[in-house]
């Protein structure tokens, strides 16, 4: 059984994580299909000839489409500056616009600042890549500030030069209660399993796409469970 982990990590590891994610999937739930698209870049400030490219930038956009992928109910803007600290890790702050337009409620706007530590890493079976984030929210429907922790895990390991397998898995957990909604506790998580691909030889641009399942815990209501098809466009300079 060792010899099978060591020789399968990621497929262990994320089975396990699935498992657990999905612990309620006999209770009831409202079921819902959407899709989600992002388009996320990523780059170094070269400030001067003796800057290693340690400053970085980011930006990210997303659409989210739900009702069985019929209504667009999300959109997402978050741009961010980092620090790379080491190879392997790195700090991060930003901000996110969030407007929500659920069916059948008002829209609202929601406005994060959020602070990251990255960290990545590669093995003999691929690559490996973890985010711990912490946000503090800002809602439109009220006046509380909402702290959340979100926990990310990803796993990548090539199939070929250009084409890969991509697993990952992230948990939300709400810090404190709001007079918006927010709750304290377990909140969501969300698992993706996809194929990525290398668009150019460079490797500056590449696309993963696959299947997401995203869990939400509603204490007051049923809770959601939503099928997506995501469709991400990574860039990177």
């Amino acid at each position: 059984m060792k010899d099978l982990y060591r020789q399968c990590p990621v497929s262990v590891t994320f089975f396990m994580l699935f498992a657990l994610s999905s612990g309620e999937l006999n209770a009831e739930v409202d079921k819902d299909f959407g899709v989600w698209g992002a388009i996320q870049g990523q780059g170094s400030f070269i400030f001067d000839a003796r800057d290693s490219g340690k400053w970085q930038w980011w930006m990210e956009g997303q659409s989210r489409f739900f009702k069985d992928a019929t209504r667009l109910e999300q959109r997402l803007i978050r741009p961010g500056f980092g620090y790379q600290l080491s190879k392997k890790l790195s700090l991060w702050l930003g901000y996110a616009w969030i407007q929500n337009q659920p069916k059948g409620r008002n829209a609202t706007d929601e406005h994060r600042v959020w602070h990251q530590a990255s960290w990545k890493d590669s093995f003999g079976w691929g690559n490996a890549f973890s985010r711990t984030r912490l946000e503090h929210r800002f809602q439109s429907n009220g006046d509380d500030v909402g702290w959340r922790f979100r926990e990310f895990l990803k796993f990548t390991r090539p199939l070929s030069s250009r084409f890969y397998a991509s697993l990952w898995n992230e948990v939300f957990v709400d810090l404190n209660n709001t007079d918006w909604g927010a709750d304290a506790g377990f909140r969501q998580n969300r698992f993706f399993a996809g194929l990525g691909a290398f668009v150019d030889a460079e490797r500056h641009y590449r696309v993963e796409i696959g299947y997401l399942n995203q869990y939400e815990d509603k204490l007051s209501s049923t809770d959601n469970m939503n099928h997506i098809v995501s469709c991400n466009l990574f860039i990177r300079y």
